[in-house]
């Protein structure tokens, strides 16, 4: 390995594979390893019904081989002409194909990797008829469960007992279901996973992932599958250079063990981006090895769950540390849910037993909603009226003392409308219109804990307008050991060695207000940073009680990492 906490890789598909010759492959290896140093790459065999002959193959793999790069094999399961090029898994010739595609690759490679586009939306008169009366999402998860079982390991197995066979899951996980892929099963069915953290341009692409999915997904993934999560998969498409590098930034933060870039031609057609990976990876290896392992607020995504899409990485673009389990994280001392977890029939149970053992339950307004008329009432009665409202003016309470100020935020938000009872529960924070008040974090206490009902807005991205002392307000209430001061679209990320991570999404630099919840603790940068003139990076701030309080200057777009001491 060229790195000490990590692999550099990247992928090679058969269309590139067979419209060069082996010395176009050549210069073009030699052209990309200028600018990144790449310890794997995985060579296609398939993709849309080009198959690379094994002559061919032999060589290119003997040529990455004695360049000194490790070599495995990929698979794209698709066919021309169709949507998203996916094939149709009722169709025998289809499943034949398939198994021969499979043990063809497995002779070749001791480890195969699929390509994301794994997945069936096909609804030919074949799939309608095997369907019946199940659910597309039903009948598509128990199909790919069998082509998985049944025709790709099943032959790559018999072809080669030692394969090591990957499924790589895309990044759009709130539909895995509707598409076939069985996170729940083909987890454990293939020897290990792997993860897409391909976000792009969050602005103007039609995805419009958060960033913060490229940290949040692996994380996931690797809870699933401990130790088995392979490493995290982005791509340059729709991608300015610093969109490209923050997926990267996200996937490393996430300790993906092999950094995937897809895909090689691109790498060499535009050596730009190449670069920029390079020069990120060369200075991440310096303080990657100083991080432990991840830490964040225990979140709950149930298998083939889906409610308030990729709210979950919205919450980790303002601040808001997130580790998530695809199972109820019962010993957590602080749990965030969102409409995801409304798919657990036994959750409000399970909301009542962590708030008896004193923990502190965060729930959204559309879980709330979900969870009407299920006994969610008995722990905090209130209701989600239905009603909207639109505001720019934010202001936090103080028990006592009443509202501590107003504040604008960046932009008009609009919020459901919660109707609560005065004195039974307490608004924290409020969004007000004129002559009226509305509940933005709404917290009761039940048996030992404490619940929290957070008004989310109906666009998820406007948390990122909420001001900067509703969020810090927001944030100080998870208990965290680092809490940041600051707007939105700043990320934290914590490591249980007392290690952490700023990352700026800004454009702008931007001043982050560091509080340490002991006296007596200062930071020290895991890279050397130096002084600008007279422009320090880092500052002491004064702060009072059992807490340590720093001023940080971001710069746009980049990150920072500190240990704590003291």
């Amino acid at each position: 390995m060229y790195y000490s906490n990590f692999m550099t890789v990247t992928y090679a598909p058969a269309g590139y594979l067979d419209d060069n010759s082996v010395e176009d492959i050549k210069a073009d290896i030699e052209k990309v390893c200028r600018y990144i140093k790449l310890d794997k790459i995985y060579l296609e065999t398939y993709r849309s019904e080009i198959l690379i002959d094994r002559e061919k193959m032999e060589k290119i793999k003997a040529l990455f081989m004695e360049k000194g790069f490790k070599v495995s094999g990929g698979i794209t399961t698709t066919v021309k002409r169709t949507l998203m090029g996916s094939m149709c898994f009722t169709d025998p010739e289809n499943r034949k194909r398939l198994g021969e595609i499979a043990a063809y690759t497995a002779q070749l490679f001791d480890e195969v990797i699929l390509d994301d586009f794994y997945f069936t939306n096909c609804r030919c008169e074949s799939c309608i008829k095997e369907k019946g009366s199940r659910d597309w999402a039903s009948f598509r998860l128990a199909l790919m469960n069998d082509i998985s079982e049944n025709v790709i390991i099943k032959n790559a197995k018999a072809a080669n007992p030692k394969v090591n066979m990957i499924i790589k899951f895309p990044n759009w996980y709130d539909s895995f279901q509707a598409n076939g892929y069985n996170l729940e099963d083909e987890s454990k069915m293939f020897d290990m996973i792997y993860t897409g953290t391909e976000t792009r341009d969050p602005h103007y692409t039609h995805q419009n992932l958060p960033r913060y999915l490229s940290y949040f997904l692996p994380r996931l993934l690797e809870n699933i599958k401990p130790g088995k999560n392979g490493g995290g998969w982005y791509d340059l498409f729709e991608c300015s250079h610093e969109d490209y590098i923050q997926q990267a930034y996200l996937t490393l933060f996430a300790k993906c063990r092999e950094q995937m870039m897809f895909c090689f031609p691109l790498l060499v057609n535009l050596p730009s981006y190449a670069a920029a990976a390079g020069a990120f990876y060369d200075e991440a290896d310096l303080f990657m090895g100083k991080l432990g392992a991840p830490l964040g607020i225990a979140c709950y995504k149930p298998y083939h769950s889906c409610g308030e899409r990729r709210l979950y990485e919205f919450l980790g673009m303002i601040g808001i540390p997130l580790e998530p389990y695809p199972y109820y994280p019962c010993d957590a001392k602080t749990v965030f849910l969102t409409a995801d977890a409304a798919w657990d029939r036994d959750i409000v149970s399970k909301i009542k037993q962590s708030l008896i053992n004193g923990s502190k339950v965060f729930i959204t307004s559309g879980l709330y909603e979900k969870l009407s008329g299920k006994g969610i009432e008995d722990i905090l009665p209130l209701e989600i009226t239905g009603r909207k409202i639109t505001t720019d003016t934010f202001t936090n309470s103080s028990f006592g003392f009443g509202n501590t100020g107003y504040i604008k935020s960046g932009g008009a938000v609009t919020l459901p409308h919660i109707a609560y009872n005065e004195n039974d529960i307490w608004a924290l924070s409020s969004a007000l219109t004129p002559f009226n008040s509305h509940p933005l974090l709404l917290c009761g206490t039940y048996g030992s804990g404490s619940m929290y009902i957070l008004a989310a807005p109906d666009t998820p991205a406007d948390l990122y307008k909420l001001p900067a002392q509703t969020l810090t307000l927001l944030r100080g209430e998870l208990d965290l050991p680092v809490t940041l001061d600051c707007p939105g679209r700043v990320g934290l990320f914590l490591y249980d060695n007392n290690t952490f991570i700023l990352q700026s999404f800004l454009e702008r630099p931007e001043h982050v207000r560091v509080r340490i919840n002991r006296a007596g603790a200062s930071i020290i940068p895991l890279v050397e940073t130096r002084a600008a003139g007279k422009r320090l990076f880092v500052s002491n701030l004064p702060a009072g009680g059992n807490e340590s309080a720093f001023n940080v200057l971001l710069m746009p777009c980049r990150y920072m990492a500190f240990r704590i001491e003291g």
